[in-house]
């Protein structure tokens, strides 16, 4: 019988608001963080046109019997969060061959309120989230990998894909292989000390960016126009030297340096730039590999692979010219990393399978409310570029009441629930909270305010009693001398 290997994606990501990838901050009379981001939910997507399978039926369950913290001391704790997400999709194969996909799922990056969780040296350690949260096909579990990629912040399948590499990312004349030469520099003072400068290197005339990149330690500021690279807040008083990595092929000439008062780059300073002589700091040697490397850690889970291909992606893709706006600082990409399922899955010809996916689930939390409310978004028009979809069903199980939503939910005694003949009209956003009506905070700026307007009283009663202090103990020395 013949077997027909088609590549199957199911795009799935827990729980961002509903406004956007980003957190919204307020602010409050402890002037602290208000808003935490989840992660989008991003529906099922087919990525190739020739395969046959089609999906009959899809049961999505939202098990939310708890929220999650703001913030999270140790990995115990955080394990005692349960809330899931758990797509069920019957595929049929109506063909008269068996099918055998690869499916890929993406269940989100790191919420921001997960932030911490590092082993002694500083590195992060894997969540372990994700081990817990089954695959199951016709009831019985199957294996899967968690695979990583840099998130770019789109549900566009097409771009996010080609990224699941199973080889090191090449572009052009850059490959692992790609030697880099690091050249330092100190700055020079020549009249005034404890200038606080910014520097930058002009690379201009140097080169296309075909065969050599720059980047350079410390990076604060580009400007491509002029391909010059800035370093700000460089204090002249303490020289210490800064780094210049050289991509691929060696420059014909080092770039000019200029030092100016600010980032403006309009007024220039005393003093000047020089590179550090090599007996005093030697020119090191090294590979684009080990350079993209050096912030890995083992423990976080990440293959060698996926973690290469992320920060190739952060550094390299879609620059263009010779200096990188990336800094050496920026190579630690392990908050930037969106997570994967990757496993295997076969349809027998004019058979059906059920495929239970179940990922953690990750709201946005808002805390300008009383009490806090929670969003969740979950994206379903990816799943209508399908060739044929059946029976929609939605349950929200929870104790929780949904404040908001973008669907006409029915409630239920567990909570709520949707069910229809096809996809419903536009993407399910929700809220929730532990109270029908949360209200929102009245004054939210009141209160920070008050907070200023004591706080520059206090100060300025601390000054004026300081001054007068001063000034009785002056007059009193000096008549006792005088006596």
């Amino acid at each position: 019988m013949k077997k027909l290997v088609c590549f199957n994606v199911c795009l799935l990501a827990a729980g961002l608001a509903a406004a956007g990838s980003l957190p919204t901050l307020s602010a409050h009379a402890n002037s602290a963080q208000s808003s935490w981001s989840g992660r989008d939910a991003f529906g099922a997507y087919v990525k190739e046109e020739n395969c046959p399978v089609t999906v009959t039926g899809e049961k999505l369950t939202l098990r939310i019997p708890d929220f999650p913290q703001n913030y999270y001391y140790n990995r115990e704790e955080f394990l005692r969060y349960q809330a899931n997400v758990t797509a069920e999709y019957t595929f049929f194969n109506p063909a008269s061959y068996d099918v055998e996909m690869t499916v890929v799922f993406p269940f989100g990056r790191r919420p921001d309120y997960l932030y911490g969780f590092d082993n002694e040296e500083g590195d992060p350690v894997e969540m372990d989230d994700a081990a817990r949260c089954p695959i199951t096909a016709d009831g019985k579990e199957i294996e899967k990998k968690i695979r990583y990629t840099l998130d770019k912040w789109t549900s566009d399948p097409s771009k996010d894909i080609p990224r699941l590499s199973v080889t090191r990312r090449t572009s052009g004349n850059f490959s692992s292989d790609t030697p880099v030469t690091i050249y330092y520099f100190r700055q020079i003072t020549t009249e005034q000390t404890g200038r606080i400068s910014f520097i930058a290197a002009s690379f201009k005339g140097l080169g296309d960016g075909a065969k050599t990149k720059v980047m350079l330690e410390r990076a604060s500021g580009y400007d491509q126009q002029e391909e010059r690279i800035g370093l700000w807040g460089n204090d002249s008083s303490v020289p210490k030297p800064f780094a210049l990595y050289v991509i691929g092929e060696p420059l014909s000439r080092m770039p000019e340096w200029s030092v100016y008062e600010n980032a403006a780059c309009k007024k220039r300073t005393d003093g000047y730039v020089e590179q550090v002589p090599q007996e005093k700091l030697p020119t090191e040697k090294t590979t684009l590999g080990e350079l993209f490397m050096s912030k890995y850690s083992a423990e976080s889970g990440v293959s060698e692979t996926d973690w290469f291909n992320a920060v190739f992606d952060a550094v390299l893709e879609d620059e263009t010219g010779l200096a990188l706006k990336s800094s050496p600082y920026e190579l630690d990409i392990s908050e930037r990393l969106m997570r994967w399922y990757e496993y295997k899955l076969s349809v027998p010809a004019g058979g059906s399978v059920v495929n239970s996916v179940t990922a953690p689930l990750y709201p946005a939390i808002n805390i300008g409310y009383t009490p806090p409310i929670y969003s969740y978004t979950y994206l379903l028009s990816p799943a209508s570029t399908w060739a044929d979809f059946g029976n929609f069903e939605l349950n929200i199980e929870t104790p929780y009441f949904i404040t908001a939503s973008s669907l006409e939910l029915a409630k239920t005694e567990n909570g709520y629930s949707l069910s229809q003949n096809g996809l419903p009209a536009g993407e399910l956003t929700f809220t929730m909270s532990t109270s029908e009506h949360p209200e929102k905070d009245s004054s939210p700026y009141g209160g920070v305010l008050l907070g200023v307007i004591l706080s520059a009283a206090l100060i300025y009663v601390a000054v004026v009693g300081t001054i007068i202090a001063v000034t009785l103990l002056t007059v009193h020395f000096v008549k006792k001398k005088k006596r």
